[in-house]
């Protein structure tokens, strides 16, 4: 028996976190352990995603957006028939071992040279139990949180559709389940066929072992992203929006403000004057400025956010709240402008993600040849890819581009990474079908009904249920960009 993970949080009894099968490394079900503090009571429902909540940008914890038995329900004669479900992976630590040790160091110094405030002499306690936190559960990996909303959507996937889960059983129906091939993807996609083999044991002889599709789930990154990379390293645009928002005189004096609780004021000076130079110990990451420590503090802010098993954390009472709103500012900024829908007339930012549509939709074509063996098609990815998509299929709130002469905030745009892309964000494609063969589509983003682009026509007497046909016809201009 291979133990591939160990889930770590503490204060809680260990609880089986069953991966069986469902790999393809071994005949035996795999396990690992997950301590938790009774997860499967967790309820992550919760208000309106809010102001507050906002301000973790794409690092806030996933809530589902709309309860499934308030969905409209569909046209007389119509029977779901399959599940379309792309995912980003959960709630996570810290992706690499630099702003925890960069904020450490510097803190370390301040205390050297006795430049901390009363409050400030209090981080660094805190700051090291996050570092020792992310190194325990691993740089980069699932929290325990992140786990937990992959499990509790699988199970909410399953409630609504028991007719679908009852007639695909019947008929050897498969799942497949597909990710990234990054480690924190993995997992998600572990996590989730976890709870649906705990709730319906008879899927473990339908699932597939997982495969790697890189090409629709980490395409800025597989071939044909060379225009997206030199966008993003080299292109003036780019760079003059980024120079702009972190040099200004308010980023550079809500960023004073954001390092004023915890350090005098004459060592702030001296880091601006550039009198410091923090070296991570593990990779080439650099702290030598006020924007750079503030940035790396802001990170751990809300990265503490997604380790509520792993530890309390009280990182907000160091920091100034309206600074807080400002560094949140930068951090949706510059999603907005390398991941999102960036500038007016543009489209290198979202091209690509035509790829996963075309699979997806042709995944429901195949439905209507009869080529479809699948009753669930189930995707885990990253934020560089929810984001585009969203922006592609014209999720409201995800689509309004800036003219170069215009830079991006909350005053002219309504685009929010929280709202795009939460950890665990999601869309699905709720497929029907009817004795003619007629397929239609339902998408949820965040589990929330959500309308496709203005130019598609829901289907006549529904709001949100579009025909197949209808969405190939308005998204043809889209799937263009696959041959791009």
């Amino acid at each position: 028996m291979q133990v591939l993970k160990k889930f770590v949080a503490p204060g809680a009894a260990a609880r089986r976190f069953a991966l069986g099968c469902v790999l393809g490394v071994s005949s035996a079900l795999c396990m690992a352990t997950v301590q938790s503090s009774a997860l499967s009571s967790v309820t992550l429902w919760g208000e309106p995603w809010g102001e507050q909540w906002q301000l973790y940008g794409s690092k806030a914890p996933y809530q589902p957006r709309q309860h499934w038995q308030s969905y409209e329900v569909a046209p007389a004669g119509f029977t779901a028939v399959m599940v379309q479900h792309v995912a980003r992976h959960g709630s996570r630590g810290l992706s690499s071992p630099d702003d925890d040790d960069l904020s450490l160091q510097l803190w370390q110094q301040a205390q050297q040279e006795q430049q901390l405030t009363a409050k400030g002499q209090q981080l660094g306690e805190q700051l090291r139990r996050f570092q020792q936190a992310n190194a325990q559960l691993g740089y980069g990996n699932l929290s325990a949180l992140g786990i937990e909303e992959h499990r509790q959507m699988a199970e909410r996937l399953l409630q609504r559709h028991p007719a679908l889960l009852a007639e695909g059983k019947a008929q050897q129906r498969r799942v497949r389940l597909q990710h990234s091939g990054r480690e924190r993807a993995v997992d998600s996609a572990l996590a989730f066929a976890d709870r649906l083999l705990e709730l319906v044991p008879e899927l473990e002889a339908l699932l597939d072992a997982p495969a790697v599709a890189t090409d629709s789930l980490y395409f800025h990154k597989s071939a044909g992203s060379e225009a997206y990379s030199a966008y993003r390293k080299s292109d003036p645009r780019l760079a003059l929006v980024l120079e702009r928002l972190h040099q200004s005189p308010q980023a550079q004096q809500q960023a004073r403000q954001l390092l004023a609780t915890v350090y005098q004021e004459d060592f702030i000076a001296r880091l601006a004057a550039g009198h410091y130079r923090f070296q991570a110990r593990e990779d080439d990451a650099e702290l030598r400025s006020v924007m750079d420590a503030a940035q790396a503090l802001f990170s751990l802010y809300v990265t503490a956010s997604n380790l509520s098993y792993e530890g309390d954390w009280t990182l907000h009472d160091f920091m100034e709240p309206e600074a807080v709103k400002f560094m949140a500012y930068l951090d949706d900024a510059e999603s907005f402008y390398q991941r999102g829908p960036a500038f007016a007339g543009e489209n290198v930012t979202f091209q690509m993600a035509a790829r996963l549509m075309l699979d997806m939709l042709d995944s429901v074509a195949a439905l209507q040849r009869g080529e479809q063996p699948y009753m669930m098609e189930l995707r885990f990815t990253h934020a560089q890819v929810m984001i585009p998509f969203a922006t592609l299929l014209g999720v409201a709130g995800a689509t309004q581009q800036m003219p170069e002469t215009v830079l991006y905030s909350y005053q002219n745009n309504p685009w929010r990474a929280a709202l795009v892309s939460p950890m665990a964000a999601n869309v699905q494609w709720d497929i029907y079908q009817n004795a003619a063969g007629q397929l239609l589509v339902r998408m949820l983003h965040h589990e929330a009904e959500t309308a496709f682009k203005a130019s598609c026509q829901p289907y006549p007497g529904t709001r949100f249920f579009y025909a197949l046909t209808e969405l190939q016809r308005c998204y043809q201009q889209e799937l263009i960009l696959v041959a791009q």
